[in-house]
């Protein structure tokens, strides 16, 4: 007797259940996904200062110097650099204290101890700058460009740290010490052992290598990853799989950050450094790009269904889908249509976003609209049109931004059109019925 096959995304999400799980359940990617989102807010902050300081209408900073009646708008917008040296300048410092402490609590070993061993460890490693005074940290050696050598650091840090402990090697104090005293104690000798670690690196790598672990780690691990994650080849990888994965009932978005959000707040970071020196930023591709103009593909969905949306179903998801979507949040699209294993919208599902990848990289690519600037750096709730100006400082793009609206609303429709069709004819027997 023939058993019944099972359906092709029955088969298929079977297949994908393990992966993701063993993916999102792998407590180092958690560990790096909290880090990278305990940093995104100090982007925010920065970006608000930073586009006061850079708005890009030349009328409203002239405004703002008539008003404070200084001399030349340099005098106010140092001023409000203070807040970018203290949160993007630092991001991999930020990030090491953020990923420690995610990582410490999950492998249940001293927070506290593990924060602070891990922060010199990374500075021990951190490369420094030659001045009148003698070698001297340079903070702009522990931004964004050191994010990569932050991860590994904290990871070996907290590794090592939870080995030594685990074999109970450390100074055991009296049952009566208390246990806030007591604990200090106990991680000298698992700390000491960490730094030993990291400064024997640092001089194998100085003395026997002529080398500095920040350029290493960028140049073995950080140079393929960003030319993967910077490139349009790669970018359209990333989105294919992302929405391949959500089509699947996965959370894509979850399992991608923790891999490409490194990457692009590098990429992000440089566009930054680029245009505060006022040159034009290099990286086409970036958090922003990612986050603003790659991401623009379901929204297509919800305008298409305002369009031409008959029946009650795809009214109503209508209704409810839209306003979270002025803030790009597609769960109630997906679960409302729904879109999710749904093979009659695999093609838009799987194509939006690559579409919107592809034309917005040329419309970079050809100067068309200029880059992000890195100044801006938004979450990625915020609304469409607002965001595109704001992260490039041209008015193009947001224009672009509606470009991209219109051809994802574009290849949406033929598809909602004919799935309404259906839904308002069973909804007529129905009523009849």
């Amino acid at each position: 007797m023939n058993s019944e096959k099972k359906p092709l995304g029955d088969r298929i999400q079977e297949k994908l259940g393990p992966f993701s799980a063993k993916v999102n359940g792998n407590l180092y990617i958690q560990a790096v996904r909290d880090a990278m989102l305990a940093y995104m807010p100090f982007t925010f902050i920065a970006s608000i200062f930073l586009i006061i300081a850079f708005f890009p209408i030349d009328a409203v900073t002239n405004f703002i110097t008539k008003m404070l009646g200084v001399a030349d708008a340099s005098v106010w917008q140092n001023k409000l650099l203070y807040v970018n040296n203290a949160t993007l300048a630092i991001g991999g410092l930020i990030v090491v204290i953020s990923l420690s402490k995610s990582l410490a609590e999950k492998l249940n070993v001293n927070n506290t101890q593990n924060i602070l061993t891990a922060l010199v460890s990374f500075l021990l490693l951190t490369p420094l700058t030659e001045t009148e005074s003698g070698p001297m940290l340079d903070i702009s050696r522990i931004g964004a460009q050191s994010m990569f050598l932050s991860i590994v650091v904290c990871i070996i840090s907290v590794k090592l740290y939870k080995l030594i402990a685990d074999k109970d090697i450390k100074i055991k104090m009296p049952a009566s010490v208390p246990p806030a005293v007591a604990g200090p104690f106990e991680s000298v000798i698992p700390s000491f052992i960490v730094v030993l670690f990291f400064f024997v690196i640092r001089l194998i790598l100085e003395i026997g290598l002529k080398n500095d672990a920040l350029s290493l780690i960028n140049t073995v691990l950080g140079v393929p990853l960003t030319l993967l994650g910077g490139s349009l080849g790669g970018m359209i990888v990333v989105k294919l799989f992302e929405q391949f994965l959500w089509f699947f009932g996965l959370h894509g978005a979850s399992i991608i950050a923790a891999v490409m959000d490194p990457i692009h707040q590098v990429l992000e970071d440089q566009n930054k450094v680029a245009s505060l020196a006022g040159d034009i930023p290099g990286n086409i591709i970036s958090m922003s790009f990612r986050n603003h103009f790659a991401s623009i593909g379901l929204v297509g969905a919800i305008i298409a269904i305002l369009i031409v949306a008959k029946s009650r179903q795809y009214r109503e998801v209508g209704k409810i889908a839209f306003v979270p979507y002025l803030f790009n949040i597609g769960e109630p699209t997906l679960f409302g249509i729904p879109l999710m294993l749904n093979f009659s919208y695999i093609i838009p599902f799987l194509l939006g976003n690559t579409i919107s990848t592809i034309v917005s990289y040329v419309a970079f690519a050809t100067g068309i609209v200029p880059l992000p600037t890195g100044l801006a750096q938004l979450p990625w709730t915020t609304p469409i049109i607002f965001s595109g100006y704001f992260v490039t400082g041209s008015i193009r793009g947001s224009l672009l931004q509606i470009v991209l609206l219109v051809l994802v609303t574009l290849l949406w429709l033929p598809f909602v059109k004919a799935a309404d069709k259906q839904i308002y004819e069973s909804e007529k027997i129905a009523d009849l019925g």
